[in-house]
């Protein structure tokens, strides 16, 4: 995998060569095992290769087809090469080795546009159809990779990543205010309120499970896969039989992500996602006589914070218990001494090409890529949607369902099989199921004094203008954030939310620029597409019963995954417990950094100047005297001021 880039110029005679050049060579900041271009008349397409799987090695793009009917450049990894390969009767030996691109070009001469159905995988790519004058680009359903564009009077360019496409026009690059307004109005990690926009004016993303058809009437964008329709029921005749399938289906797409050029690691959490990842990944290495190369965090010397309730900050013991069962797993302990969530801010913000609020856990995430690079790793594995599949299975959303199915004694026989679990009393269980079950207007009139005076974007530091010139409120509660009142939802809503596209565009901008930064590609099985349809599909059933939640994945990884991680119900990990502590030492400075950025005025157009002067004055010198909110709004604002800051330098800045 890599970077791509394409320039389409219609219309006109003049030549695309010199615009596509120019984005191309932007490009090439990065660092490629292979870097070429293509060109004819009105389109120019580049291709900057990373080998990461024994077939990107042999990769030679961008290309044409045997016949020179079509030009592509693919950003791909084809994970249902099988399948394909004999579809389309082909060979894939030692001394012919078929490229994942070629796949790609074979299943659109069989399949047209509706190619990017019969592809299972992490990819971007572009296809220009010479004798249609056609260029076609898509984005793989899971949004795994990334695809940017802009459009104008006379031309269509596109690229992997954001910059190389500003400036096209001959005029400066602005930033989009919806778009910020948006990033600064979430109370939470996510960026945006929708999959097209970006920080940029005038650029856009390519969803996820759509392509896009260019000529010279301009563009056509289409969805292409739409799980809530797409995906048809599966009904077996036991419990066994869901095991069984779920085994294969997760089996192979964590085997086809072992496709490594290089070594092989993964983010090893203590938990059950990356656990039962590793736990299968392992023997299949030791197979080969490989080793799998394990990454875990862990609180940095010094932190004493107790865990409230069931968390846990350290989940090193979990983490040997899996190293123990699978001695060719190679664990690496990162605590990173002196690193704090804005150690790498600068760099990260360069890598994101945008303001960023996953600060807490890239002290540890994007230092470990860089480690893994240093130990020749080309893949790392992790298990970042586990929970929206693999691991699914919520009590909360398993009992909704039941009340609001009128299943009123079947809610009553989890509840009792959740206290025995739990061992905790039913009087207990049944007070906290009362919130989950009750419906939500009542919720609200229950709670409608604090409604009266609750403020849904205290937290944040956006200005009040901007939230009603962009319909910010509408679109919050569309996605249910920034509310004082919990909805909790049924298996359909829940189900809903999981098939959002939009989390999955905001996971793969982050991996792909990541992975590319770093010459290393993020896979994640548990967002194989055959994964995620394939638990869409199955009862709610499979997933909790008896009290008993991720019902599928304890049974699934019997015998597989250590039974102490396997069958625990009552603690969770919590990583980066220690960021506020790792950041006091800077505190004094970060307050500093942020109070000069109000003073010279670049935030004014987005920020309310009289919030965050109050919320300044109310900060703590002493970090760990400071709610935790307090402490993230003035970081978020501390990274937004600087990309501000780098996106249009002042003076002293440029020097």
């Amino acid at each position: 995998m890599g970077a791509i880039s394409g320039f389409y110029r219609f219309g006109m005679d003049t030549d695309a060569a010199p615009d596509g050049a120019s984005i191309f060579g932007k490009l090439k900041v990065f660092a490629f095992d292979r870097a070429a271009e293509w060109a004819d008349s009105s389109v120019h397409l580049g291709c900057g290769i990373q080998y990461n799987t024994p077939e990107s090695t042999r990769e030679e793009l961008p290309r044409l087809n045997s016949v020179g009917t079509l030009a592509i450049t693919a950003d791909a990894i084809i994970d249902n090469r099988a399948e394909l390969l004999e579809q389309f009767n082909l060979k894939d030996g030692s001394s012919d080795v078929i490229t994942d691109s070629e796949l790609i070009i074979r299943a659109y001469e069989s399949w047209g546009h509706a190619c990017p159905l019969h592809l299972v995988g992490d990819y971007a790519f572009a296809i220009w159809d010479i004798g249609k004058e056609e260029l076609f680009v898509a984005r793989d359903a899971m949004g795994s990779r990334t695809l940017y564009y802009t459009s104008e009077n006379g031309y269509f360019a596109f690229c992997t990543v954001e910059t190389p496409l500003l400036s096209l026009s001959g005029k400066p690059g602005e930033l989009n205010e919806k778009w910020i307004t948006d990033f600064l109005s979430i109370d939470g990690i996510q960026h945006e309120l929708e999959c097209e926009g970006t920080v940029y004016r005038g650029i856009y993303q390519l969803p996820p499970a759509h392509y896009g058809i260019v000529n010279m009437k301009g563009l056509v964008t289409k969805r292409y896969w739409e799980p809530l329709k797409d995906i048809k029921p599966i009904v077996y005749g036991s419990d066994k039989e869901y095991v069984e399938a779920f085994n294969r289906c997760f089996s192979e797409a964590v085997a086809c992500r072992l496709r490594s050029a290089g070594e092989t690691g993964i983010f090893l959490s203590g938990g059950m996602d990356s656990g039962s990842i590793a736990s299968v990944a392992a023997p299949l290495l030791a197979d080969q006589g490989k080793k799998l190369y394990g990454f875990t965090s862990v609180p940095v010397s010094g932190f004493s914070g107790r865990p409230s309730g069931t968390a846990i900050y350290n989940e090193s013991r979990e983490v040997e218990l899996i190293g123990q069962a699978y001695p060719n797993i190679d664990i690496t302990y990162g605590s990173f001494p002196g690193k704090d969530c804005l150690t790498d801010a600068d760099e990260l913000l360069r890598i994101f090409e945008q303001p960023y609020k996953i600060f807490q856990n890239m002290t540890w995430y994007h230092s470990f890529l860089k480690m893994a690079a240093g130990q020749k790793c080309t893949v790392m594995l992790n298990g970042q949607t586990g929970n929206s599949t693999i691991s699914y299975g919520n009590f909360g959303v398993q009992l909704a369902t039941l009340y609001r199915q009128g299943r009123i004694a079947a809610a009553a026989r989890e509840i009792y099989q959740f206290s025995k679990l739990a061992k905790a009393p039913v009087r207990k269980v049944l007070k906290s199921a009362i919130p989950v079950v009750m419906p939500y207007r009542l919720s609200v009139w229950k709670h409608r004094r604090e409604l009266r005076t609750f403020d849904r974007f205290e937290n944040m530091v956006i200005k009040r203008s901007l939230i009603q010139k962009w319909g910010v409120v509408q679109a919050l509660d569309r996605i249910g954030a920034n509310t004082l009142i919990s909805r909790f939802p049924d298996y359909e809503e829940d189900r809903k939310a999981r098939t959002s596209p939009l989390p999955f565009a905001h996971i793969g901008a982050v991996e792909t620029k990541l992975s590319l930064a770093h010459g290393i590609t993020i896979r994640d099985p548990s967002r194989d597409k055959r994964v995620f349809e394939f638990c869409m599909a199955i009862p709610p059933e499979q997933f909790v019963r008896n009290g008993q939640d991720r019902y599928l994945l304890r049974r699934a990884m019997k015998g597989i995954l250590p039974d102490p991680i396997r069958l625990n119900i009552r603690t969770k990990g919590q990583q980066s417990a220690d960021w506020i502590y790792r950041l006091a030492p800077q505190w004094s400075g970060v307050l500093a950094e942020a109070e000069r950025a109000l003073a010279q005025g670049g935030l004014d157009p987005y920020v309310d100047k009289d919030k965050l002067k109050e919320k300044l004055a109310r900060a703590s010198r002493d970090a760990s005297e400071n709610d935790e909110n307090l402490i993230r709004s003035i970081v978020i604002t501390v990274i937004f001021a600087r990309f501000l800051r780098a996106f249009n330098p002042t003076p002293e800045v440029v020097q």
